[in-house]
């Protein structure tokens, strides 16, 4: 099953489930009530129920897409990457990318992004990258437009600019 109709029927069954919940008992006993108002009150509860999930969904799928540009896809790669070129690829609104990223990590597009190039750049540093290029090459690689920047925001992550924790790397390696 594919994980699109499986969504779909876990939808289904959410509806099933969760409509009742939001429907007032009154709503359900038709005596002395206009029966017509009653099924309207209980279709409008129904339908923002659906339009809940459904923005559930989309938020789910740009999750997923965020995943994919970041993690598989590696984009914060880029040098000069904007929130706007980032959404561009996910093909919504930059106000939209920014609440979700704040709602689902706690920062914002650049920390994120910045958070990523570092955890890179330390990558490479294990890899041995440094035994044969610069540290401003690494910077270049791993994103960061200007070596300033690179070695500012990979001592506030980290705690030590790139070179000592290259030394320090070696240093427990050996």
């Amino acid at each position: 099953m594919s994980v699109g109709v499986a969504l779909l029927v876990g939808l289904g069954i959410y509806f099933l489930i969760n409509s009742k919940k939001h429907i007032p008992s009154q709503e359900l006993n038709f005596v002395g009530t206009d029966s017509k108002e009653s099924i309207d009150i209980c279709s409008e509860n129904i339908r923002s129920d659906f339009e809940n999930v459904l923005d559930q969904f989309d938020e789910l799928e740009l999750t997923q897409r965020i995943y994919q540009l970041l993690v598989v896809e590696e984009i914060y790669l880029q040098q000069g990457l904007t929130v706007g070129e980032f959404a561009k690829k996910l093909g919504v609104q930059a106000r939209i990318v920014t609440e979700i990223l704040n709602k689902l990590y706690g920062h914002s597009f650049k920390e994120l992004t910045n958070m990523y190039r570092v955890e890179y750049a330390k990558e490479k540093i294990e890899e041995g990258f440094l035994d044969l290029y610069t540290v401003e090459a690494l910077g270049n690689e791993a994103g960061f437009s200007s070596r300033t920047t690179f070695f500012n925001v990979f001592k506030r992550e980290i705690g030590v600019c790139p070179s000592e924790f290259w030394k320090n790397y070696l240093a427990e390696a050996a």
